[in-house]
């Protein structure tokens, strides 16, 4: 492993278990967006919508983000919400004027948001978010950084660096499509707590899940598989994690980490 690769692999392994490498004052990573295969269904209550989205790195120099970083599109991403009004017809709507993006677990993850007044304003139910091809985002700038990102930086990571990563997230393969159906599955277990059929296997027929896993790489499939049975094992066997959700995003994100060394690997460890 290059020494580069291996600095990927110990910021990345860090970030996933929500451990932050970096400057406090340096301005973190741009992150990428890995493309919808299905849309990804947002859960909405009281306090809004949310969903979790699948990120990689596109800066392998500069810090992880931190927990709840914002962080903002560029210009012309495509990303949408989709959704159903009150005459039942389905409503496509540029995401850009709704959602907000905040860092999760490092690079791997972002929440996505609608805060209950734009949902109101919406007014649309069965949410979902759709990721074009090639979404790039941007941490937002603060007060007194001391190592912003430069319109070269940025220029790069969203330009040759996203492009050469869409073969690794945009396409579908065996770790993009294993991501995806994993992602679906987070997004379809409670955020707190655990349920007894969390992890009896329906979440195979979860809705968002579903359909899915039926357009699925299947060499993305049966991984994805893989990680399911996994976390059964670690859930209601060993009893070595507690819930299904906080497993899955564990293996998500060991996934994440080894598909994002092999990007880098593939521009030279740069």
């Amino acid at each position: 492993m290059t020494r580069h690769s291996a600095y990927a692999l110990a910021v990345g392994f860090a970030g996933g278990l929500g451990l932050f490498v970096g400057s406090a004052d340096a301005a973190p990573q741009v992150l990428g967006l890995v493309a919808s295969l299905e849309p990804t269904r947002m859960t909405c209550d009281e306090a809004g919508c949310r969903a979790e989205l699948t990120a990689f790195c596109l800066q392998q120099a500069r810090a992880n983000p931190h927990p709840d970083i914002a962080y903002t599109p560029v210009d012309g991403a495509r990303l949408a919400i989709i959704g159903t009004n009150a005459a039942g017809e389905t409503v496509r709507l540029p995401a850009g004027p709704y959602l907000a993006f905040h860092s999760m677990r490092g690079y791997t993850a972002l929440e996505a948001t609608i805060d209950p007044q734009a949902m109101a304003a919406l007014g649309l139910s069965d949410v979902a978010i759709e990721v074009g091809e090639q979404v790039s985002l941007l941490p937002e700038d603060e007060a007194g950084d001391a190592d912003p990102q430069t319109a070269e930086d940025i220029a790069l990571a969203t330009g040759v660096n996203r492009a050469m990563a869409a073969k690794f997230y945009d396409e579908q393969n065996r770790s993009s499509d294993a991501m995806r159906v994993t992602n679906a599955m987070i997004n379809a277990l409670p955020a707190q707590g655990r349920r007894a059929s969390d992890s009896d296997g329906s979440l195979w027929g979860a809705a968002g899940v579903d359909t899915l896993a039926a357009r699925a790489d299947p060499a993305g499939l049966q991984l994805s598989s893989e990680m399911f049975s996994e976390c059964q094992h670690k859930v209601d066997v060993t009893h070595h994690v507690a819930t299904m959700r906080s497993c899955l995003q564990g293996t998500h994100d060991r996934l994440a980490v080894r598909t994002n060394i092999e990007f880098w690997e593939s521009l030279g460890g740069s």
